[in-house]
């Protein structure tokens, strides 16, 4: 990256970055490197997001994306389908009410 990000910005490219290399995974130096921080930055981030539980390191030690933030995206398929749900049984209701 060419242009300093904030602190905020960096959490997000950090995030890409794992995800492009999820199955070599990446060493804090080359992650700093790619994204443009000092690897001091780098570790205090990544003592972040693993207190959170969102990466880990793989079979050779290297960070990548844990199963936990992967699943992030399943939790949102299921709110959606909570919604639905919800929806249909009011719509059900209504349309029982309304004969």
């Amino acid at each position: 990256m060419s242009e300093k990000l904030s602190s905020q910005e960096r959490i997000f490219a950090e995030m890409l970055a794992l995800c492009e290399n999820h199955i070599s995974g990446m060493a804090n130096k080359e992650l700093a490197e790619t994204v443009g921080t000092s690897e001091t930055n780098m570790c205090r981030d990544l003592a972040i997001f693993e207190k959170f539980g969102m990466v880990e390191r793989n079979n050779k030690g290297r960070w990548r994306l844990s199963p936990k933030f992967g699943g992030l995206a399943g939790q949102i398929a299921k709110s959606y389908q909570k919604a639905r749900l919800e929806l249909s049984k009011e719509e059900e209701r209504y349309m029982t009410a309304m004969q």
